[in-house]
């Protein structure tokens, strides 16, 4: 009996060798559990055969993986850029310009108005505060009229706000829209007011001078562009719609002509300026880190 154990011990040594060997490679044999949610998954949480990968792109840029196996998807996190959501500083950049619509203008014809300047602080590229000045005046005959109506040099003045639809491209090219109230203060009066006396057959001419300062707030909605020339100089294009808010009245009635706004009759005008940008921050560009990829 004892000669039959010695014979057996090695065969069960063996036999209980390769029991544990199965035992261990059972345990490291685990059945990944694919989740029930939809939609694509975390390339770096589940375990996938990567040399079945196809790779597309979606809406956002995103690299994104897909199982030609399984028809799975997974975002590819080792490619992902970092989205900013605006590049550009607050305090981005300063421009000046000049409005030189008024004179253009009056090379066909127009009998008001001198131009204006202006300078605008660019908020992130996106939102910017717009302060205006000029000088606007009229000495005009209106066609089929016996009068000539006339307002000296005065001063206007506009602030507001555009905004730049454009604000995480290059600030070379802008579309925007804004906002503006303008204010200004003048004195006006009509001259040579012809007058027929119907039974002397004489003709007279009188001047209509309401002797006070009248002043007039307004409101604009602009639209425009701003198109790169060369290096920090620029040109811009805008429509303006405006209405007056209020103004002063004389016992001689309202002016025909207010300053930085044009004729009281005309609802619709425009803007053309030559600018300067001086940036003041250099952009925030997202730094990315692909050594992983």
């Amino acid at each position: 009996m004892s000669r039959i154990a010695r014979m057996l011990s090695p065969v069960a040594a063996v036999l209980l060798f390769l029991l544990t060997a199965m035992t261990v490679s059972a345990q490291r044999r685990v059945t990944p559990v694919t989740p029930s949610t939809g939609g694509a998954q975390n390339a770096e949480k589940t375990e996938i055969d990567r040399s079945r990968l196809a790779e597309k792109h979606d809406a956002n840029g995103n690299i994104i993986l897909v199982d030609t196996v399984t028809g799975k998807e997974f975002v590819d996190t080792t490619a992902m850029i970092p989205m900013t959501k605006m590049i550009y500083p607050l305090m981005d950049a300063v421009t000046v310009g000049v409005n030189i619509w008024d004179p253009a203008m009056r090379l066909f014809g127009q009998k008001y108005g001198l131009g204006d300047v202006w300078a605008e602080l660019s908020l992130h590229n996106r939102y910017k505060p717009v302060f205006e000045a000029g000088i606007g005046m009229i000495d005009d005959t209106p066609s089929g009229n016996n009068y000539t109506f006339k307002s000296g040099a005065a001063p206007y003045f506009k602030i507001g706000m555009n905004y730049n639809f454009l604000y995480n491209s290059t600030p070379d090219y802008q579309v925007y829209a804004g906002i503006r109230y303008g204010f200004t203060s003048f004195k006006w009066k009509v001259e040579n007011v012809t007058v027929t006396d119907q039974y002397w057959d004489e003709v007279s001419h009188i001047t209509i001078d309401p002797g006070k300062r009248s002043s007039a707030g307004y409101f604009e909605l602009v639209a425009g562009i701003k198109v790169k020339i060369w290096g920090p100089w620029s040109l811009g294009w805008a429509l303006r719609y405006h209405s007056i808010l209020h103004e002063s009245d004389t016992p001689l009635g309202k002016s025909m002509y207010i300053p930085g706004y044009g004729k009281r009759n005309g609802a619709i005008t425009g803007s053309f300026s030559i600018m300067y940008t001086l940036p003041l921050n250099k952009p925030v560009v997202p730094e990315v880190d692909i050594s992983d990829t």
